[in-house]
């Protein structure tokens, strides 16, 4: 099934005179993309090669209404769908995220996925809105279906290396082949190192870097015709040391402001010159097995996916930029969690379709984490470490189903009940150095003398349960062979939790109404597809993250924000050889009601580790964060046959306009970016069987610099920016 994906954007250059059909996954069944009633990418192997994607975080500004932050530590980049992305992006490690990651099926529940490297990757596939039907656990913003390459009968392989003028360099490796007469294997193995770039002018160290290994290894059995069975086991390492920048200016006397943005902020993006006493660094190790079945019994098809997953990681995060030591964070983090799904499809060439399916999954985290605040200068602040568990057992059950009144116009009615339950812990322990106030979120906002030790309660401990019926009708109406046209209803639901850094009750779950109306069509021969969607969101309960003094972010629910946008994708064959992909996309968000106790963006400069002066703020009026406006895409790629070679040239531009990255003291640029364009180039020389090709490629040409996120921790928001320009070589060899 995988091995029949393709690419919209640049894959159907490699054959024929007209586009190639994109086959998808995206409601449970093998279909063309064009008769699918969802706004879909489909990414393929060619375009993951071309467009040097290693992990998540390099999709950024390829897909409409796409947001992926880089990373600012601890494996965290959180993604964002149409303007609903999660709150992940300051450090609550229990939050679960609005867009759903699948890897060969199975629900990843931690974001490390996003900083991880794509080894041997087959196809991405990007959904768009929400998918509580069919793939549910909190996927309110859309799903992100990855797939790995399967194994194949013929033995075949292939190496890829890849140096930069930065000096990073990868090489990656696969091959596969029959095992007996009924099983065939695969192996890849994936190592990459990241050079970095910029110069930390405290040590003369360069920071930005990352090194990892992927080890994957598939057995499929095949023992009768209509039987399945794929074991896929996965480890990978990876080691980064960030490069953060703290936003904001930090004082010698002992005074900071989240509010305050540093006048030199400009002159060290261009300049890669950076400022850190203590090395940020992220270690992490994932280890996972999947056994996935498939058994047709004619009218029925039975399916079942379990996974089993484990995910660690340590890091330190020096969050002031100077040569002092002020502010720094320091913890390890497990996960562990095992899921399985069980669905069973019609298998009849009938008018009615119909899928249903159960759904468990269990997942422990565990997290200890120290937070210091302007320690080892003038012995000031305050010192909060936690240690905490969270336990989550959810339960769900789904049916969809597609009734085709004739030929042409279709309807399908879903709906998932899902069940959730956490249970969690936390110790913490405060130190300070100085007379202060906490705030009220921190234990009812106690007096601490100067010199105290402060932990009451000795443990937190509390539990929630949250439920949820998410619903989905669409209706479809094929206009000819070519066009479809289509109106969608649905509900998602992303379900609450604990905070990290706190010792409070759950926040509220949050919910979303879709509407949704869009087309899709081919013309000129099928020389030229062009798909549109149009949508609009009520979006109730927010969960919005807000700074705490001490360290860390608080998670909140506020009111209710309203989301419309526009999308438009085209794909055209303008001559033989000459290819043509582009999107854009409009994005209005804005919160209707919400008013939300937080730090007012007119207090100036103040202790650090002192109480900060908390006002209630209202976010009416304000738009989401991580929400560009407009977004757009441009690729054109010319491909020449030159006897038994074909040459290829091809150019990128990617811009999206600014964004914020807090809900509150938008008025404030601390916690924003300006709009920005990256521009790639790439030219190939490749064998025309495909078996080899020699490339050289250009990312971000014209050395553009911006901020990619920022994230809000207490008096010392950390940014994290883009790379700057890099040239580069890569080889492939297949056999």
């Amino acid at each position: 099934m995988a091995s029949t994906l393709a690419y919209a954007q640049t894959g159907e250059l490699r054959t024929g005179d007209s586009l190639d059909e994109i086959i998808t996954t995206a409601q449970r069944r093998v279909e063309n993309q064009q008769s699918v009633p969802i706004a879909l990418t489909v990414l393929d192997d060619n375009f993951i090669l071309d467009n040097e994607i290693q992990t998540l975080e390099d999709l950024n500004g390829s897909i409409p209404n796409f947001y992926a932050t880089r990373s600012v530590s601890y494996g965290a980049a959180p993604l964002s769908i149409r303007g609903i992305g999660g709150a992940n992006g300051g450090g609550n490690f229990y939050n679960d995220e609005p867009v759903g990651v699948y890897i060969d099926g199975v629900y990843v529940a931690r974001l490390s996925v996003s900083t991880s490297d794509l080894a041997d990757i087959e196809s991405i596939q990007v959904l768009r809105g929400p998918q509580g039907t069919l793939y549910g656990r909190n996927s309110t913003a859309g799903a992100i279906l990855i797939t790995t390459k399967e194994s194949q009968i013929q033995h075949e392989g292939s190496l890829r290396l890849s140096a930069t003028d930065l000096g990073d360099f990868s090489v990656q490796g696969a091959m596969t082949g029959a095992l007996s007469d009924h099983i065939t294997g695969r192996l890849a193995l994936a190592y990459s190192d990241r050079e970095g770039f910029g110069t930390n002018t405290v040590d003369d160290t360069t920071p930005g870097g990352s090194q990892s290994f992927t080890a994957r290894g598939r057995v499929s059995f095949e023992p009768q015709d209509n039987l399945q069975v794929h074991i896929i086991a996965e480890h990978q390492n990876r080691e980064s040391n960030p490069v953060l920048i703290a936003v904001t200016d930090v004082g010698l006397t002992g005074t900071a402001s989240p509010f305050i943005q540093r006048s030199d902020l400009n002159e060290i993006l261009q300049s890669n010159r950076f400022a850190t006493n203590d090395d940020n660094y992220s270690h992490s190790t994932t280890n996972s097995l999947t056994v996935n079945g498939s058994y047709d019994l004619g009218a029925l098809n039975i399916t079942t996916i379990s996974g089993y997953r484990d995910w660690s990681l340590n890091g330190k995060q020096d969050s002031d930029s100077t040569a002092l030591q002020l502010f720094t964070n320091s913890g390890d983090i497990k996960s562990e969690q095992f899921s399985q799904e069980i669905r069973v499809a019609s298998n009849l060439d009938a008018p009615l379709k119909w899928t249903i399916g159960a759904y468990y999954l269990h997942e422990t985290t565990a997290v200890n984490f120290d937070i210091q605040n302007f320690q080892g200068l003038f012995g000031l602040g305050t010192d909060a470490a936690f240690s905490g568990q969270q336990d989550t057992d959810a339960y769900a059950v789904f049916a969809d189903a597609t009734y085709a009144f004739d030929d042409r116009l279709s309807l399908t009615m879903g709906g998932r009940y899902s069940y959730e339950h956490k249970d969690f812990t936390n110790d913490l322990i405060i130190s300070t150095l100085t007379d202060g106030t906490l705030p009220l979120t921190f234990m009812g906002g106690a007096t601490l003398p100067a010199g105290s030790i402060f932990s009451n309660p000795p443990q937190f401990q509390d539990n929630e349960s949250f439920s949820d019926f998410s619903p989905r009708i669409v209706l479809d109406f094929q206009l000819n062979p070519n066009t479809l046209f289509y109106s969608s209803y649905s509900q998602g639901f992303k379900s609450g939790g604990f905070n990290s850094f706190g010792l409070a009750s759950a926040f509220e779950s949050e919910n979303i109404e879709s509407y949704e109306a869009g087309f899709k069509t081919e013309f000129a021969e099928n020389r030229l597809r062009l798909n549109a969607s149009a949508f609009a969101y009520d979006y109730s309960n927010l969960q919005i993250r807000l700074p705490v003094p001490t360290g860390g972010v608080d998670i909140q629910n506020i009111g209710t924000a309203k989301i419309h946008g526009l999308e438009l994708e085209t794909h055209a064959k303008l001559m033989r050889g000459l290819m043509l992909s582009a999107n854009i996309s409009w994005l209005d968000t804005e919160i209707k009601n919400g008013l939300i106790s937080a730090v007012s963006s007119s207090v100036g400069p103040f202790p650090i580790g002192a109480p900060l002066p908390i006002t209630t703020e209202d976010t009416a009026g304000n738009p989401l964060t991580r929400s560009p406006n407009f977004s757009g895409y441009f690729n054109i790629r010319y491909e020449k046959p030159m006897g038994h070679l074909k040459a290829g040239m091809s150019a990128t531009l990617k811009h999206q306009s600014g964004v914020h990255f807090l809900e509150t003291n938008q008025n404030s640029p601390t916690f924003s970016n300006e709009a920005w364009e990256e521009i790639d180039i790439r030219a190939s020389l490749a064998a025309r069987n495909d078996n080899w090709e020699l490339a050289l490629f250009g990312k971000n040409i014209f050395n553009n610099r911006h901020i990619t996120a920022v994230t809000a921790l207490g008096g010392f928001p950390n940014a994290s920016v883009n790379e700057p320009v890099k040239w580069g070589v890569e080889a492939l060899i297949k056999y």
